[in-house]
């Protein structure tokens, strides 16, 4: 069933994106089911609701592509690696530039877009000070995730960087990515990855207990055509994500033993 953009429009609105919204969106667009005009329609109805004053961020993630073996990014070509709405906005939405990261890398549109992506080459770690993502709360913005877990929740990736990142990064193994810019400027940027493996197991990511920490004006769920949907307060998900970690670095991964072969 191919669902009308004015039921996408009204179950977006429904779930609470309004106009003026910063938006950072995680999404699903398979679990939305068939829309209208497909993914050109979708962004159509979106960018619409959010208005001229309104900022879409979208992850375009490549560290599946750009690893230690394979260290170049280049902003024109390296693809998103987290799913087609991703990738149609890299490439198909006029307007929408890109964050310069190896491996965090976002897309922007909107009123905020040169500020979200300004310097985002400087950070040396994935959710840096220049990140849009660390950018996120102090603009008042919201996290949509639109049909996937909130365990998906790359803020909190951030927020672990900031109270416990000697837990979660590799600082024994610096990388040097060579990013490419608009221009074809070569940028040589020394970087560390994120590290959840150890010889023994791997901490598994359980972001999504943040909601157990929001009220219901931080944290809305609702349907969005097909899909179960999120939308968060980003504030609110820093503030209260960091002083949970505060009080048990752990508190947002589970720890998975090795099993026997």
């Amino acid at each position: 069933m191919t669902h009308s953009k004015k039921q996408l429009r009204d179950d977006l609105r429904s779930l609470g994106v309004s106009p003026g919204d910063t938006l950072l969106m995680h999404s699903s667009y398979k679990s939305l089911g068939g829309t209208e005009e497909g993914a050109a329609g979708f962004y159509e109805v979106l960018l619409d609701l959010l208005g001229e004053r309104g900022t879409l961020i979208i992850p375009t993630l490549s560290y599946r592509d750009v690893t230690r073996e394979a260290p170049d990014f280049d902003v024109r070509a390296t693809p998103s690696c987290v799913g087609y709405l991703t990738e149609f906005f890299r490439t198909g939405i006029p307007d929408a530039r890109r964050s310069l990261h190896a491996t965090h890398s976002c897309c922007v549109r909107g009123r905020l877009r040169e500020e979200m992506i300004r310097g985002h080459e400087t950070d040396a770690t994935p959710v840096g000070a220049h990140s849009p993502f660390r950018k996120l709360p102090e603009a008042g913005g919201k996290i949509l995730f639109l049909g996937c877990s909130p365990d998906h929740n790359t803020s909190m990736h951030g927020v672990e960087e900031t109270v416990e990142p000697m837990r979660f990064i590799d600082f024994d193994h610096e990388l040097v990515y060579r990013i490419t810019d608009e221009n074809g400027r070569v940028i040589e940027r020394p970087s560390f990855r994120h590290h959840f493996g150890r010889p023994d197991g791997a901490y598994r990511q359980r972001y999504a207990r943040v909601l157990d920490l929001l009220d219901g004006n931080e944290a809305r769920r609702g349907q969005v055509l097909d899909a179960d949907c999120f939308l968060l307060d980003a504030r609110a998900v820093w503030k209260k994500g960091r002083e949970a970690m505060l009080r048990d670095p752990y508190c947002f991964v589970e720890w998975t033993p090795l099993q026997p072969a």
